[in-house]
């Protein structure tokens, strides 16, 4: 066996293609909080004015959850790394029934409604009792279930 002199690690930023500079990155956005849903309307759809569907946060299909929540990243009321864990819907993943769903012994239903104000309090529960030393994973896991929430409250109440 022969190994060669000079470094075992090459650095891949070293050389980058000519013509394309590196971007650095900014900084997060600290979190903006987020107020009453509001009537939205798609712009250029079949018919103008037609109304968005509600968020109804407690029946919504992980398709549709995946599409919410590049609304709430663009909104600014999720930052990335919460966008990032929000949108990653496992049952949408085309071997889902043979990794997840083998485990589990469910098949992939991304057009199912679930609960994910349920669901993601779950979660948050689990992180604070076997992850609590984690405290950033806690924080956006709970800003999560926050948005979560405040999406599930009516927003039009007739008095």
């Amino acid at each position: 066996m022969r190994i060669e002199d000079g470094p075992l690690y090459r650095d891949p930023l070293a050389r980058h293609p000519p013509g394309r500079d590196l971007v650095p990155v900014r900084e997060a956005r600290p979190p903006v909080a987020v107020g009453p849903v509001e009537d939205r309307t798609h712009e250029g759809a079949a018919g103008e004015g037609d109304e968005l569907p509600p968020f109804d946060v407690r029946h919504m299909s992980p398709r549709r959850m995946a599409e919410v929540s590049m609304d709430l990243y663009m909104s600014g009321a999720l930052g990335w790394e919460e966008y990032a864990m929000l949108a990653f819907q496992p049952e949408l993943h085309p071997d889902y029934d043979n990794t997840v769903g083998a485990l589990t012994g469910e098949k992939a239903e991304p057009d199912r409604p679930k609960d994910f104000v349920a669901q993601w309090e779950e979660r948050l529960a689990f992180e604070r009792k076997h992850n609590a030393e984690d405290e950033p994973a806690v924080q956006r896991t709970r800003r999560i279930v926050a948005v979560l929430r405040r999406l599930d409250q009516p927003t039009d109440l007739l008095v």
